[in-house]
Parts: structure tokens; C-alpha cells; sequence
């Protein structure tokens, strides 16, 4: 029987499982998980993520205007769960990861499928998340193999 109740809508959008990568002004780098990212443009091609306002992720990205996105493999769930905790942000959510550095110095995680860097064009916030638009300056296929994942994939969700 259908409801009328809009979170049970939208509870059924595929995300895909994506890390955001960032740095901060001091140089201390970042990566959290996330699922609201899509490609906007093609000319200049442009990528858009929703970041929570309040993360560190969100203000690395406002204080150095860079970020890099990380397609995950649908087998990821330990990594998605140690990205996604607040209390270990900074640093500490890289610990044992295997992670290269390229044109922007933001984080490129050795177990992605695929990875794009960016630089911030612009951005909106229309609620509780930033949305931060960036210019993809360079990416890649790897260094992981296999297909990229969704969060249901990984047995998590992230809708309201």
C-alpha cells in the first residue's frame, strides 16, 4: 500500500558511496564519507557535494577552496563507518589507509575505484548542508579495482 509520507520517497534515492577529501589551512588532512554528489557540468565540467555545515570537512573546504571526491567499491563498509565518526575526524580517519596527494594536496584514497580533485568555484546552502560546486582539475580510474558502491551497498542510508 503506498504511503504518504515523503521520507518514505526519498528513503528509496540510490546514493552512491563516495569519500570527500579535503585539507585544511594548516595542512592537516581530512576525508569523510558522504553520498550527495553529482556532476553538474560539462563545460567546464563541475561536481557538486553536500556537506554537512558544521563538519571540518566543510570548513577545510571553505578555508583552502579544495576537495577531492573518492568513488568507493560497494565492499567498504569498515572504511564508510571510520570516515563517518565526528570524534576521529582530522587525521585519524586516514590512519591504515593507503592515501597519494596530487595537483591540490587533498586526499586520494588508495581502496577508490576512481577519484576527481576540485577547486571551489562556488556554493549554496539551502539547509543544514554547504553545497560546494567544484571545477574537476584532475582524477582517475583506481588505484582500486571493481565497481563503485552505494551506500545501500555498504548497508548504510543517509536520508530524511
Amino acid at each position: 500500500m503506498p504511503t504518504n509520507d515523503p521520507s518514505d520517497g526519498i528513503q528509496q534515492a540510490v546514493y552512491g558511496f563516495i569519500g570527500v577529501g579535503s585539507k585544511a589551512a594548516d595542512g592537516t588532512r581530512d576525508a569523510m564519507t558522504a553520498s550527495w554528489g553529482t556532476q553538474v557540468s560539462f563545460d567546464p565540467r563541475v561536481y557538486a557535494v553536500a556537506v554537512q555545515e558544521n563538519s571540518n570537512t566543510a570548513a577545510n573546504i571553505k578555508a583552502t577552496g579544495v576537495f577531492s571526491i573518492n568513488f568507493m567499491p560497494g565492499d567498504s563498509h569498515d572504511l564508510a563507518a571510520k570516515m563517518a565518526r565526528r570524534p576521529d575526524s582530522g587525521e585519524g580517519r586516514l590512519e591504515d589507509q593507503e592515501v597519494s596527494y596530487h595537483d591540490t594536496g587533498t586526499p586520494v584514497l588508495g581502496s577508490a575505484v576512481g577519484w576527481i580533485e576540485c577547486r571551489v568555484v562556488d556554493s549554496a546552502q539551502p539547509g543544514d548542508h554547504i553545497v560546494f560546486f567544484g571545477e574537476v582539475v584532475g582524477g582517475g580510474q583506481g588505484p582500486a579495482d571493481g565497481e563503485p558502491g552505494t551506500l545501500g551497498s555498504i548497508g548504510m542510508s543517509y536520508a530524511g
